[in-house]
């Protein structure tokens, strides 16, 4: 192996020395102040790019515009509605609060006439003063009520 290396050794040299020598031809180096030129524009037009840009939204409401003009109409019609439907709401509570506060006066009472019965609603129409009065009352014997009915338990159940 060693003979073939150094006889592929002398062809080289053969070859090299009886070939003649390459010139390069000569390469004109171009203008670099070009490039340095055209890389600061890049710059600028980079940092220009970067910059954040203010982006300002304006959001008009005009009563002119019919969107608008129906949706402030649709909420006011909702709103009068609302109010109707809540007026007339208490006014029916109202009522419910005043019958069962007859009836409880009527059963701490006892019995009651026809007589009796139209000076109650006559008292409930006309002097709301006297049917606070009336709750006054009817609260207390309600409470007297209950301590007889727990006093009467403990009796029963034989605890003092």
């Amino acid at each position: 192996m060693y003979i073939l290396f150094e006889e592929l050794k002398k062809q080289l040299k053969q070859v090299s020395e009886n070939s003649t020598p390459v010139t390069q031809p000569q390469i004109e180096m171009p203008d670099l102040s070009v490039i340095s030129d055209l890389t600061a524009k890049l710059d600028e037009v980079i940092n220009e790019i970067r910059k954040p840009v203010k982006t300002e939204h304006h959001h008009v409401f005009h009563i002119a515009s019919n969107k608008i003009f129906f949706s402030v109409i649709g909420v006011s019609v909702a709103l009068l509605i609302s109010l109707f439907a809540i007026y007339y709401q208490r006014k029916e509570i109202s009522t419910y609060r005043d019958n069962d506060l007859k009836y409880r006066y009527v059963k701490m009472v006892g019995e009651t006439t026809p007589k009796k019965l139209s000076t109650l609603e006559n008292v409930f129409e006309n002097k709301r003063d006297s049917v606070k009065v009336i709750r006054k009352q009817v609260e207390q014997y309600e409470k007297a009520v209950i301590e007889e009915t727990k006093r009467l338990e403990k009796a029963r159940s034989g605890k003092p």
